[in-house]
């Protein structure tokens, strides 16, 4: 028997898991998956959407210092007041691209100021945000992006 031969057996067996794999992925989801995303889809349309307005108060920091940020929180269509509990800010360090990391909280109400605080130990450039989670009555929001340096 040629080693041409023997590879014959183990090319057709590597074929036919490749097809079979692939087929799964095609496979459509079931029916039963699709139903909790609908029912999310119909609650996110109820709930209120969060604008939220966040700066340090200082760009350039030294290392060891307070970062502190001031914002305000609003909801409905143009950041108007609403009534409710707003739940928590959460102050967030990007670490990498679509990755944040949770650096301060602090809770919060519709139509209010907030100040977020933490202390620095490492130099560098951060990229920052301030983010509202998701909750039952109110949609998820962020601040824009900031940088702020510590030396």
């Amino acid at each position: 028997m040629t080693t041409t031969s023997m590879r014959r057996p183990a090319r057709a067996a590597g074929l036919a898991l490749s097809l079979a794999l692939g087929g799964l992925l095609l496979a459509p989801l079931p029916a039963q998956a699709a139903v909790p995303q609908s029912a999310a889809h119909q609650l996110a349309g109820k709930k209120t959407p969060v604008h939220i307005k966040a700066e340090p108060v200082k760009a350039k920091l030294h290392k060891g210092e307070q970062l502190r940020v001031h914002g305000h929180v609003a909801t409905g269509p143009a950041g108007s007041a609403a009534r409710g509990d707003g739940g928590f800010l959460y102050l967030q360090q990007q670490i990498r691209v679509g990755v944040w990391v949770n650096l301060a909280s602090t809770s919060c109400s519709p139509g209010t100021n907030f100040d977020l605080g933490v202390q620095l130990n490492v130099s560098g450039s951060l990229t920052l945000r301030v983010y509202h989670p998701e909750s039952a009555l109110f949609t998820a929001a962020a601040s824009a992006v900031f940088t702020v340096a510590v030396f």
